[in-house]
This record gives C-alpha cells, structure tokens and sequence, in this order.
C-alpha cells in the first residue's frame, strides 16, 4: 500500500511539470529465427484494414544488446490513452491478427510482455534523432523521489546539450515486476551517438550529484541498447 501511495504521488508530483507524456507503452518481445519474414508478416498485417485501424502507433526494433535476456526484437504499441489501449488489446482476437499469429508462429517466440504508463517524456522527436535507444531497466522503492531527482538529470544534461533525441520515465503496470518496475530512456541517431551521449553523461556532475541523491533507491537490473527496424500508423 505504501509503494501504490508513493507512485500515485509521483504522477502527481511529475503532472505539474511541462514534460507530461500521457498515455501507455505495450511491449512484446520475441526471438525471432527469420526477421526479414517476420517483417513482411508484419507489413502485410498493417496493410489490413484490421491494421490501418489499429489505435496505437506501432514500432519494431531489435536488440543490439540485450544482456541475458532471449529476446531478439520487440514490437511496441504507443497507446495514447486508456481507451485506445483496451480497443487494441481487444481486437487481438480478431481472425485477422490471430492469422497473424499463426503465420508467425514457427519463428517468433514469445519472451515477455509488458504494460508500461507513460510518467514523463521530452526531447527532439525528429525520427532521425531516434533510431538508436538505451533503455535502463530497473527497481525503484520510493517513485516520487526517483522522479523528482530523474527531472534534475535530465534538465541539466538538456541545458549542457546531452540530449539528442527524446527520453521517458516509464513505470510498469503489468508484467514481472520482479525484474523492474520503472525504465527510463534516451534517444539518439545512430549507436556512435548514443555511446557519446552516454559517455558525457556518465562523467557529468549531474549524474554524480544524481548517483549520490537516489542512493539505495534505485537497483539497476538491465541496460539494453536497442535500434529501430520499422514501424506503423505513425504521422
């Protein structure tokens, strides 16, 4: 009960700031043995009327480095809001998609399936700025707290110029939140980028001042550096 207190006090606390990032993230990653089969499998899904009008932005990308975990790609769904996230979770059991499924079967295993709420976002959203994403994965114990101190990390390495693309603070809502309950991100154009970008944070006195304010606060499970392979219904 303590921790659902603190984490509806740490959208609270973020919904007074101008960087809102409204809405939820599905994730589902897979291994997949033929991903240029898999690809077409997916392209001829969005080019259904089932999937033109799919309610969510939906993405592909592949894992460059993923730790332990099997999984070699994962398919996103960016829901805008509530509603939109129960009409697409729904229409899973449309005949169309569970073709889909079947088609696919035999060289994509699923690995793990995630709900994510979207607690904060920002940055350059120019597509060629975000091909290339690190994604930290890890267990927080006081959200609000977390959140608050993210915020000043994430100002600072804005105003020294350490952003490339965008970023996000995402909290777990349905999944194993024995592996992590928050993840948060950063964008850039290409892995050289991200690696540079990484390097300037990592030597920052903002990370420092950072590392020092969350303490025990935060246990970081898994960093994966993931890259775009395509995606749908987007603008």
């Amino acid at each position: 009960m303590k921790k659902y207190i603190y984490s509806l006090f740490a959208i609270v606390l973020i919904s007074s700031q101008s960087i809102i990032a409204a809405g939820y993230l599905a994730t589902y990653s897979v291994k997949v043995s033929n991903p240029a089969a898999y690809v077409e499998a997916m392209d001829e899904l969005m080019e259904t009327d089932w999937g033109k009008s799919f309610p969510a932005v939906v993405s592909i990308h592949q894992y460059d480095f993923n730790g332990y975990d099997d999984a070699t790609h994962v398919v996103v769904l960016n829901y805008e809001d509530t509603a939109s996230l129960g009409a697409g979770t729904e229409s899973f059991s449309n005949p169309v998609f569970q073709s889909f499924l079947a088609k696919t079967s035999s060289i994509a295993e699923p690995i793990e399936q995630s709900l994510n709420m979207k607690l904060m976002g920002g940055g350059n959203q120019d597509p060629e700025n975000n091909q290339v994403y690190t994604i930290y994965r890890m267990q927080v114990s006081d959200p609000a707290t977390y959140a608050k101190e993210y915020s000043k990390l994430i100002k600072a390495q804005e105003d020294a110029g350490n952003i490339i693309g965008s970023y996000g603070l995402r909290q777990q809502v349905g999944g194993s939140v024995s592996f992590y309950t928050h993840y948060a991100y950063t964008s850039a154009g290409s892995v050289a980028q991200a690696m540079e970008s990484g390097e300037t944070l990592y030597s920052s006195d903002s990370f420092a001042k950072f590392s020092k304010a969350i303490g025990d606060n935060r246990k970081l499970m898994n960093v994966s550096i993931l890259s775009n392979v395509t995606g749908y219904n987007g603008e």
